[in-house]
């Protein structure tokens, strides 16, 4: 994956959820943030999540960008806003939404999603177990397929 990812807001939620957004700037040099997606982030202000992302903004941890949107039915304006960003800088997609993945590898772009993002922080030492993690985004309401997290478990030796 290349060093710099442009983040729709399925991981940037979910790692918010964690109090874990941090691994982002450890895993990749620069993530990039299209306003859509930033709006879809906070438009309930007062939720932790949302708290903690308007924080990343401020600190510098995640740069927010315009973004000239792919045009696809059945995407989200914040999933064609990544997509499009993605594709105009030439950086991998940070995204979980799975039309929104299909669409943008099948655009040739290089994707990863939130428990991707959870596998390489614990290969690079910088989460012990992703197991828990999982667990604690299950029982934050995330939805999770059991398909996907045998695979993330399996990738992550637990």
């Amino acid at each position: 994956m290349t060093s710099v990812v442009v983040c729709d807001s399925g991981p940037l939620i979910a790692l918010g959820r964690l109090d874990r957004l941090e691994l982002l700037l450890a895993l990749f040099q620069d993530v990039q943030v299209p306003r859509a997606v930033l709006a879809e982030c906070v438009l309930r202000p007062e939720l932790a999540d949302a708290k903690r992302i308007q924080s990343a903004v401020t600190t510098g941890l995640l740069r927010v960008c315009e973004a000239q949107p792919v045009r696809v039915d059945g995407l989200g304006a914040g999933e064609s806003a990544a997509i499009g960003l993605a594709m105009e800088i030439g950086a991998g997609l940070l995204a979980d939404d799975l039309a929104a993945r299909h669409h943008a590898q099948g655009l040739g772009l290089t994707v990863i999603g939130t428990m991707g993002v959870l596998v390489r922080a614990k290969r690079k030492g910088l989460v012990l177990a992703v197991r828990p993690l999982i667990e604690q985004l299950r029982a934050s309401g995330q939805r999770l397929s059991h398909a996907a997290v045998a695979e993330a478990l399996s990738a992550a030796g637990e």
